[in-house]
């Protein structure tokens, strides 16, 4: 989109690249008269300051000169040195006119800053251009064919490049090659003609014998040392000519996307799949001529008024100037964007309306988008590396074509050892998910980090979840020893057992039938195993149970609570009942036994009403025999206190299965981290 404008009728020509900040030099054109029929003529510079809003420039330097220009051109002569530090302005104007400018001097204002003026050619002088490798070197073209090299160091009188080209024409535009720095071109109307300036001779001419084509402006291709494009101003012919100087019997390609005569084109140096240009269908287009025939990727906003110059900012070649002939030199951006173009004629505003529109020239109000289609190269990365694992790095470049053949990113995968240490393991490791055998993983990584210390005893839980009997070893690991604490309970019950108690219960149970469905005992013990947390709807909030409270579990074998804890962690439900009827805990003994089987049940029930008959004693529940008898693992969970997670871990893993283990240890680890 257009982000500066200048109402200038004039030829323009940008700061050479290292001059900081951006200047825009802009010599009265030639041949053209503004709304105000002034005949003045100046040399001015306009800074570019794309961070203010506003679309005017500010005039750094007017300088009043005594001829309008044909071509203005801004070469970096001199800045190395110091004798110019912002470089040489030259114009060319009527009567074969050479004029030069110090731009540092013009800027600050001095009188002195016409350097060198001289009219050494014949007719205008239209053609200019600074050699890109040396910069003192400049080439200048007029009329009669007169081609000049002049040195700027050595003001006097110029070198000629060979004889003149026959026939003689006006020269129309001289450029220098990118690659090779004795190399140049010239147009005349009818061809272009290439010379080597060691041979002082013309090395080769083209043309199109097939076509009408009227040559105007030449660029060399940025990349490629032979590969020119020529632009035809001829309204029957308005095509861009692509040209290999190795195959110049006829063109590679041509763009044909104008439809009346090009006036300028420019090939963008920092990338070149760019080419701008203008004509007269009042059109800037952006091509890229590297694509197949080559496609038009953008197309620049403009006015009802032919283009007849564009150039790219050397610096920012985001940054895109045209100079027109409705008195208004612009600059758009690249870089995305969409606006109406509003049409202004300086004319209609001083002639009145109506006057300003030529009779047979359509009136166009384009809008169009000036967004290119890919990023340009000066916004893509030209390289990259990033780690990947295992200590592999990939990077990435663009390796440059040869002879001419496009560019093809290039990606590299290399290995970078900086910690062996760290390779081997990571290996091993690899190795061990490929073949499945992490148990072995992490008995190795056991022998490197010994038996103590946190680490170890992590990896002994990692790799106890990876053996047959993990709950078992999760049990060892927790240090909790089932065998040695259910022969310690057992050797506690061997002495009270009283003479023919329990051989009487176990007789009276034998004679009980067990799979009788009526009895009303198996009835509620059915009942609490099919649906233990049952409640009916209608009622309210259940009363609060043991397991609602907080607790903590203890293992100590001398006291009651202690022997009953073991004995359920152990998974050793007949002890456990054993022992809570040693206790005369009767209601525990019920609820366990229901969980126990039929047969202890049955035992359970007779023991309790032998007992019950001699002792009228109210026994409160516990909260692991709740947990036990009833399944409420969650509630376990939930309010165990922190201090006796290991053995509610533990009872988890002797209990629960695989799913519910897994859910509620993640919970008590929730609560472990919380706290």
């Amino acid at each position: 989109m257009k982000v500066k404008e200048v109402d200038r009728t004039a030829n323009i020509a940008w700061s050479p690249q290292s001059q900081v900040p951006i200047y825009l030099a802009a010599g009265t054109a030639a041949q053209q008269l503004d709304a105000s029929f002034s005949t003045n003529s100046n040399l001015e510079i306009y800074g570019l300051n794309l961070s203010e809003s506003g679309h005017d420039m500010p005039c750094l330097a007017s300088l009043p000169v005594d001829q309008r220009f044909h071509k203005v051109v801004w070469g970096a002569s001199g800045m190395a040195e110091g004798t110019t530090p912002a470089g040489l302005i030259v114009g060319g104007a009527d009567r074969g006119m050479i004029s030069m400018y110090d731009a540092n001097k013009l800027i600050k204002g001095e009188e002195d800053a016409l350097v060198f003026s001289k009219d050494k050619h014949t007719g205008p002088v239209s053609a200019l251009d600074f050699n890109p490798f040396q910069s003192n070197l400049l080439a200048s073209g007029g009329s009669e064919s007169e081609l000049y090299i002049w040195d700027v160091n050595k003001l006097g009188t110029p070198m000629t490049p060979g004889a003149k080209s026959q026939p003689l024409d006006d020269v129309r535009c001289v450029a220098w090659n990118r690659q090779v720095q004795h190399i140049l071109a010239s147009t005349f109307s009818s061809r272009c003609v290439v010379w080597d300036l060691r041979k002082n001779d013309p090395i080769i001419k083209v043309s199109d014998s097939t076509s009408r084509m009227r040559c105007k402006v030449v660029a060399w291709h940025p990349d490629v040392a032979t590969q020119l494009c020529i632009a035809s101003e001829d309204d029957h012919t308005p095509v861009i000519q692509i040209w290999d100087l190795r195959l110049a019997s006829s063109p590679l390609k041509t763009l044909e996307g104008h439809t009346k005569g090009v006036l300028s084109v420019a090939w963008c140096q920092a990338d070149s799949d760019l080419l701008l240009s203008c004509g007269k269908d009042n059109r800037i287009l952006v091509w890229n001529p590297n694509s197949g025939p080559g496609e038009i990727v953008a197309e620049l906003p403009t006015s009802n008024q032919w283009s007849f110059d564009v150039s790219w900012c050397p610096r920012n070649p985001a940054i895109i100037s045209s100079a027109s002939f409705d008195g208004r030199v612009s600059l758009y951006s690249l870089m995305g964007g969409q606006q109406q173009v509003q049409p202004s004629n300086s004319v209609s505003d001083s002639f009145g309306p109506g006057l300003g529109e030529v009779a047979g020239q359509p009136q166009h109000t384009p809008q169009v988008t000036c967004q290119l289609k890919s990023p340009p190269k000066w916004l893509r990365r030209p390289c990259g590396a990033t780690f990947g694992f295992g200590g592999q790095l990939v990077s990435f470049e663009t390796v440059a074509g040869v002879g001419g053949a496009p560019s093809k990113p290039a990606v590299y995968i290399s290995s970078v050892v900086t910690e062996p240490e760290l390779v081997e393991a990571s290996s091993k490791l690899e190795t061990s998910l490929r073949e499945g055998n992490l148990g072995d993983f992490c008995q190795a990584k056991l022998a490197t980090l010994g038996e103590d210390g946190d680490k170890s005893k992590l990896w002994q839980f990692i790799g106890a979840s990876f053996g047959e009997n993990c709950d078992q070893q999760f049990l060892k690991l927790l240090g909790i020893n089932l065998d040695e604490l259910s022969s310690q309970l057992k050797a506690l019950l061997e002495p009270v057992k009283e003479n023919g108690i329990e051989d009487e219960v176990i007789e009276k149970v034998a004679d009980l039938e067990v799979t009788e469905a009526s009895d009303e005992f198996e009835m509620i013990a059915a009942q609490a195993v099919a649906a233990p947390e049952e409640v009916p709807a209608e009622a309210e909030a259940p009363a609060l149970t043991t397991l609602d409270q907080v607790f903590s579990l203890s293992k100590d074998p001398t006291s009651d609570q202690g022997q009953l804890t073991i004995a359920l962690l152990a998974g050793d439900i007949e002890l456990a009942v054993d022992l809570a009827i040693k206790q005369n805990r009767f209601a525990e003994a019920l609820i366990l036994s229901i969980r126990g089987g039929q047969e202890l049940l049955l035992k359970t029930q007779a023991l309790y009403f032998q007992k019950a008959a001699s002792e009228d004693k109210d026994v409160s529940s516990v909260a692991l025999v709740e947990a036990v008898a009833m399944g409420s693992w969650e509630k376990l969970v939930e309010h165990c206190g922190l201090d006796s997670w290991r053995e509610v871990l533990a009872a988890l893993v002797t209990y629960t299965d695989s799913d519910t283990k897994q859910v509620l240890s993640g919970r008590l680890a929730d609560r472990l981290s919380a706290d």
